[in-house]
């Protein structure tokens, strides 16, 4: 039986700044290999395609089950190439963020849809191949977050042993084609080293890896770095987990590791804002790690513990003080329209966000997240709403937000540019990256971003 799995073609055709490997897929075809089941993976994002080259692919393809992702801000584009594949195919089977949250729902929405599976896929999607194969159907049942119009079993899909998971298959995905634009080396290859988050922020979906944080060893993520620098001369990696710093210990082992085979790679992984310390940043440095990623969220302490993040802006400052001091660049994540905080009160929070200097910095409205303790409580207030979105960085078309009684969408509107504007196009801002860049191509992709923020500014006070 053959398997194809699937990362749709965007949903217009245009420059992509951010193309990143499918470790999801990646990890199934895996999977697959190990057990001698013929698997493909076709990265039409990747390969730049136009949804007619999709279809000539997947209908020469000749596979017999089909399986794709799919993240709620794109699902539209997911359901696109579903009704695509479903002619070319004997079964179309989802995982994923989105059908994770919406489980038997998703039914609903995608008619072509024959399986779904909620949690970790790579065993279980295994078996439901095995049983297709085999056509050993009565035990469909007893897979493991499996879901089908007839039967529903609510045992989450959860790898408890990480390092016994094969490595990702690469050698299936276009390799040469994923670039990041903060990234200094090209290709940019991605590593999961952990799955899961003890933190409870509000707005956070953990319906694929759960609330428990389970780590490979650093001897299983050194081999895997060590794979792909032998075979793909890899330099610059990006950790996908979820975060990184969560143990001290480990994370330092893992770095120590790197510098003892000699590994000269520049890396990118997502800290919290209230656990780093001397000795833990001190060799990250020596590693390699080139940006930490923190989530702030706000510069606002009644807002922060509105979100539940359980630290204060004081220690988010010196964090990143002390992240400048072993000068790694730091992206910042903040979000606007939080429930509680004015206008006024959003401005200040953009003022904290330049004076903690990030290199980089994110802004985005609170989205309650279908699944999330944080759309519970919209709905229950009757706060949730769909605006139109209006975000530089994102793929939404439209927007979920809470709209308490101080936000409203001309607000939300306005405080977003402000945001960007306030942060970026301030003189000593771009005079300080102009000296920032580390080479030539990363000047080239900070130039894109440069372009493409400046044509959202544009365009959003135009349609503001």
């Amino acid at each position: 039986m053959k398997v194809l799995l699937i990362h749709p073609p965007p949903r217009e055709k245009g420059i992509e700044t951010i193309v990143v490997p499918q470790l999801g897929l990646m990890y199934l075809a895996a999977v697959l290999e190990q057990n001698s089941i013929q698997v493909s993976i076709l990265d039409a994002f990747a390969l730049g395609m136009s949804w007619e080259d999709f279809e000539k692919k997947v209908s020469e393809a000749g596979a017999d089950i089909i399986g794709m992702g799919g993240m709620t801000p794109v699902i539209d584009v997911y359901k696109r190439a579903m009704t695509i594949a479903r002619k070319y195919c004997r079964y179309l089977v989802m995982g994923g963020p989105h059908l994770s949250a919406y489980r038997e729902k998703i039914f609903e929405d995608i008619p072509e849809l024959d399986y779904g599976i909620v949690g970790e896929a790579e065993y279980s999607f295994l078996e439901l191949v095995q049983c297709l194969s085999s056509g050993d159907m009565d035990k469909l049942p007893a897979i493991p977050g499996i879901l089908s119009r007839s039967f529903v079993n609510t045992a989450i899909s959860m790898v408890d042993d990480l390092d016994a998971l094969p490595f990702p298959a690469r050698h299936l995905s276009p390799v040469e084609k994923y670039h990041y634009s903060l990234s200094k080396y090209e290709p940019v290859f991605t590593i999961m080293s952990s799955r899961g988050c003890p933190y409870q922020c509000i707005f956070c979906d953990k319906t694929v890896f759960g609330s428990k944080w389970r780590a490979r060893s650093p001897e299983n993520v050194i081999a895997e770095i060590e794979e792909i620098v032998r075979k793909y001369n890899g330099k610059s990696f990006i950790f996908y987990d979820d975060l990184f710093t969560v143990d001290k210990k480990r994370a330092i082992a893992i770095c120590k590791l790197i510098v003892e085979k000699g590994f000269k790679i520049e890396w990118k992984a997502e800290g919290r804002a209230n656990i780093a310390d001397e000795e833990m940043l001190e060799w990250m440095k020596k590693a390699g790690c080139s940006m930490i990623a923190y989530g702030v969220e706000s510069g606002n302490l009644h807002s922060l513990r509105y979100l539940r993040k359980n630290f204060t802006p004081e220690q988010a400052e010196r964090t990143f003080a002390l992240t400048r001091k072993y000068k790694i660049k730091t992206l910042a994540y903040f979000i606007l329209g939080i429930p509680g905080e004015t206008y006024e009160q959003a401005l200040e929070s953009i003022e904290f966000a330049c004076k903690i200097k990030p290199d980089y910095i994110q802004f985005g409205l609170l989205s309650p997240t279908y699944g999330t303790s944080l759309y519970d409580d919209a709905i229950a207030k009757n706060w949730y709403k769909e605006i139109d979105a209006k975000d530089p960085l994102g793929k939404d078309i439209k927007r979920a937000v809470i709209q308490s009684p101080e936000w409203d969408d001309e607000k939300m509107h306005k405080i977003i540019r402000t945001a960007y504007f306030k942060f970026y196009l301030r003189p000593s801002y771009i005079l300080s990256m102009i000296f920032r860049v580390d080479s030539y191509k990363q000047f080239l992709n900070s130039a894109q971003q440069g372009l493409k923020l400046g044509y959202w500014f544009l365009r959003s006070m135009v349609t503001k």
